[in-house]
Order: C-alpha cells, then sequence, then structure tokens
C-alpha cells in the first residue's frame, strides 16, 4: 500500500502496523510521514502538545486520557492547516486500532506501537525540518 497523494495516508494501513506491530512498516511510514508534515507546514510546538500526552500515557496506562486525544487531534487539525489534518489522519486510525482490542493488555501492547509510531514520525519530522533550515 501507498500513499495516492502528497499528505494522505491510508488509515487501514495504520490500523495494520498498529495491531500487527510491523516494524518495518512502521519504520518506512514514519520517514515519509514525518517529511510531508514537515512540508506541509506542522510546527514541532504542535507536534509536541500530542507527543507530550502521549508520553505520559506510556508511563500511566489511562485508556480514557487515549481517548481524549481525539478532540485535541481535531483541534489542531483545525488549527494547524494541512500538517494538523495529516496528523490527525495518521494518530486517529492508530486509536481506532488500539481499542478495536477488548482485551486491555492488548490494547497496552497496541498503544505502545503506536507510541514507537509517533515517536519515530517526530524523529524524521525533527530531521527534515532541521534539514531544510527552518
Amino acid at each position: 500500500m501507498r500513499q495516492q497523494q502528497s499528505g494522505q495516508v491510508d488509515p487501514n494501513e495504520i490500523k495494520q502496523i498498529v495491531s500487527t506491530a510491523d516494524y518495518a512498516l512502521l519504520v518506512q511510514r514514519a520517514e515519509e510521514w514525518g517529511r510531508e508534515l514537515e512540508r506541509q507546514g506542522l510546527r514541532m510546538a504542535q507536534i509536541r502538545r500530542v507527543f507530550g500526552e502521549v508520553k505520559r500515557l506510556t508511563m500511566r496506562w489511562e485508556p480514557v486520557r487515549l481517548r481524549m486525544l481525539r478532540p485535541k487531534l481535531a483541534y489542531i487539525a483545525t488549527r494547524a492547516g494541512r500538517g494538523g489534518q495529516m496528523l490527525r489522519s495518521i494518530l486517529t486510525p492508530g486509536i481506532d486500532a488500539i481499542f478495536e482490542a477488548q482485551d486491555e493488555n492488548v490494547q497496552q501492547q497496541r498503544f505502545k506501537v503506536l507510541a514507537d509510531l509517533f515517536e519515530a514520525l517526530l524523529a524524521y519530522f525533527y530531521a527534515a525540518e532541521r534539514q531544510g533550515g527552518r
């Protein structure tokens, strides 16, 4: 599965990455998406707001707080334009994949994959931002 157009992602592919822990695909897509988020004009401060919450959840699992990321992502998508919309289109299907599992242990395992995806995305975003001289 490939991106059809710049800035578009396949939600099923994200669900596949999260539910099957496909780290090879995770790294490949994180690199593509991280660079594209930078091209779309997303700012580090906008991505870090969400990343901070994800890091807190890695330290203390609270499913309700994870569910509350969806409204934060909606807000960022509205405020940050195409980059924010793309970030939302990446993370929202990942959140959905977590809660498709009924078992809380499976949810936590899937959340770890989503957190790893987000961390890789942030690393590639930062690298692209530094290379672009922004």
